[in-house]
């Protein structure tokens, strides 16, 4: 007889294995088993809702390292150069228009001796003004125009210095006309009298009109006087000018000369010393000489009556 073995189906496994767990064996502790279990949740009471005020603040983002890569300080180094550039064209500009150190206090004037520096100063007109703004042709123009100058060189340096190079004119007469007296130099220019002219002549012009400082005085007289001291250099120092006997002088013997114009000057004086020495060796005294009326000739004087 054949016993049939019947197995068994898996609908029905699981339930045999779950019959073999709960077999015990005797003598043998029964096993637990701990089973994670989630916490229950804390019942609370619902509360009311409360209002609460509420406010946004819009801050900025800042960034402490705008160049994260190499490429980025690469790509933005053209625009940082630039920034930063014309940040120091900023403060170089400001410091240029500001700063004491840029303003000219006084200017330094070389070769003047008759004229007085603060008057050159005062015509130059730079004192206070800032060094950019000094423009070296108006001043050497501004300094010209006194006539005490014959030329003027303006040169301005960083950071405030303005140098004034001046060309005095030599003053060689002292010309009084219209009851007014000049200085005049070697090429006729009248300028403010400073005092007596070191070695220097006066000539009165009688009939002479009034003139302006850095005028040219009356050409005639002046001309007939220059060339008079340039060929006799120990000539009396002072002349006087009239249009009948033109330039007129008083020797050491008292008798008056009359050399008119400035032509054949040095003809002029050869006859002077040759009527001069016959009059003295013939001890005649005269009223005056005339040497500019082509020959010369002379006027005795009237003889005394005791």
């Amino acid at each position: 007889m054949s016993v049939r073995r019947q197995t068994p189906s898996s609908e029905e496994k699981p339930a045999a294995r779950r019959t073999r767990r709960k077999r015990q064996v005797v003598g043998a502790a029964p096993r637990v088993r701990v089973v994670a279990t989630e916490p229950r949740a804390k019942t609370t009471r619902p509360r009311a809702p409360q209002k609460r005020a509420t406010f946004d603040i819009a801050a900025p983002r800042i960034e402490l390292n705008p160049w994260r890569t190499a490429r980025d300080w690469r790509a933005s180094r053209p625009k940082f150069l630039a920034g930063f550039l014309l940040a120091a064209l900023a403060t170089l500009l400001w410091a240029s228009f500001n700063l004491d150190a840029f303003f000219v206090s006084q200017p330094t004037i070389i070769g003047a001796k008759i004229v007085p520096h603060d008057e050159i100063a005062q015509a130059a007109g730079v004192n206070g003004w800032n060094i950019f703004f000094v423009n070296p042709r108006q001043v050497e123009s501004a300094v010209r125009a006194l006539p005490e100058f014959q030329d003027a060189q303006v040169y301005v340096t960083l950071p405030n210095t303005v140098e004034i190079y001046t060309v005095e004119r030599t003053p060689r007469f002292v010309w009084e006309v219209a009851g007014k007296n000049f200085w005049v130099d070697q090429e006729g220019i009248a300028m403010r009298p400073r005092g007596m002219v070191p070695n220097g002549w006066h000539v009165r012009d009688a009939e002479g009109r009034a003139v302006k400082y850095g005028e040219r005085i009356n050409p005639d007289a002046f001309n007939a006087a220059a060339a008079l001291i340039n060929a006799w250099q120990a000539a009396p120092k002072y002349f006087e000018w009239t249009k009948a006997h033109g330039l007129t002088l008083r020797d050491e013997h008292g008798w008056l000369i009359y050399f008119g114009s400035a032509n054949q000057m040095q003809d002029k004086l050869t006859a002077l010393q040759i009527v001069t020495t016959q009059l003295l060796r013939d001890k005649r005294a005269v009223t005056f000489i005339d040497l500019g009326s082509g020959l010369p000739y002379y006027q005795e004087a009237a003889a005394k009556t005791k």
